[in-house]
């Protein structure tokens, strides 16, 4: 953080006048927020190979949860940051390293968001660096991003939902259509700054955030990867026995379903895509269930599960 103060205050410097929009913090929020949609984030920026950066960060504040992509890649090892406990709206910032994942043409950045509560402070996203000229570069203005409610969602059963139907492309690539994605709604949470006195993170951020390093504090990763330990049936039910004293996450294969098909997978909601082979899955809910029933409407057969696995946080 004390880089991107620096940063900032170098790049304050080079205005002829520094104003407080140019210092706010940018929440985005999809235009019509509740607190269940997750939502999809994205920009794409053009960069050409003589302009490729030397150093490059992206810095991140939320009140949810969220992953992180540039150019379709997870710059991160966890499966999503920050790990919170059930109602917790607390503002956290965390930054990446994303040099390594940028290419010298259209570089997409994307954010997959959870909400913990109904807010239009969702996300604030700082592009920032060194150019290769040496200079020093900070963006964290919204123009150009574009949003729309995503596939999963959660469930007022403390619960996610999957439906993999309502957008069959690869969202966070650079060429997809975008017909029915919206430009975001911007939240500026600004003040006037007096440049002759030190400038803190508050003054920069709009908030005092909470500072995290997500590979080794407050970001859920995986452990481990278990089968289960076995599994009943009863007519078209499987009762799925888990290792005990865990906090999973579940990833179901399925094979032959029919598109549209629905099935229950603990507290998991899954539609079914009609493809040969599918995996259901929950981003951002676990649970530390010992048991997971798995049933589904009238088309659902116990012989379409492939395999069960246990992911360990």
């Amino acid at each position: 953080m004390l880089r991107l103060i620096h940063i900032l205050i170098l790049f304050a410097a080079s205005l002829a006048t520094a104003t407080a929009g140019d210092f706010g913090c940018r929440w985005m929020s999809h235009p019509a927020p509740d607190d269940t949609s997750h939502v999809w984030f994205r920009r794409t920026l053009v960069t050409e190979e003589q302009d490729m950066p030397r150093t490059a960060y992206i810095h991140v504040a939320t009140t949810g949860r969220f992953v992180l992509y540039v150019n379709g890649r997870n710059v991160s090892t966890a499966l999503f940051t920050p790990d919170r406990t059930p109602n917790d709206t607390t503002v956290m910032a965390i930054s990446y390293d994303v040099r390594r994942f940028l290419r010298p043409d259209s570089n997409t950045i994307a954010l997959l968001y959870c909400p913990s509560t109904r807010t239009r402070r969702q996300v604030s996203v700082s592009f920032y660096g060194i150019a290769a000229d040496s200079s020093h570069f900070a963006t964290n203005d919204t123009d150009g991003w574009l949003c729309r409610h995503a596939d999963t969602w959660q469930t007022h059963d403390v619960g996610e939902a999957m439906n993999r139907n309502t957008y069959p492309y690869r969202w966070t690539d650079t060429d997809q259509p975008l017909a029915l994605w919206q430009a975001v709604e911007q939240i500026s949470t600004s003040q006037h700054l007096n440049l002759s006195t030190p400038i803190s993170a508050e003054d920069i951020c709009g908030y005092s955030p909470v500072r995290i390093n997500p590979l080794v504090d407050n970001a859920a990763h995986m452990r481990r990867i278990y089968t289960p330990l076995f599994t009943e049936q009863s007519a078209d039910t499987l009762i799925v026995h888990l290792v005990p004293n865990e906090r999973h996450l579940i990833r179901v294969t399925l094979r032959g379903c029919r598109r549209g098909e629905r099935i229950s997978i603990g507290n998991l909601h899954y539609v079914c895509t009609g493809e040969i082979d599918e995996q259901a899955f929950a981003r951002f809910t676990p649970t530390s269930s010992n048991t997971i029933i798995i049933t589904g409407d009238s088309h659902f057969r116990s012989e379409q599960v492939q395999e069960v696995e246990s992911i360990c946080l």
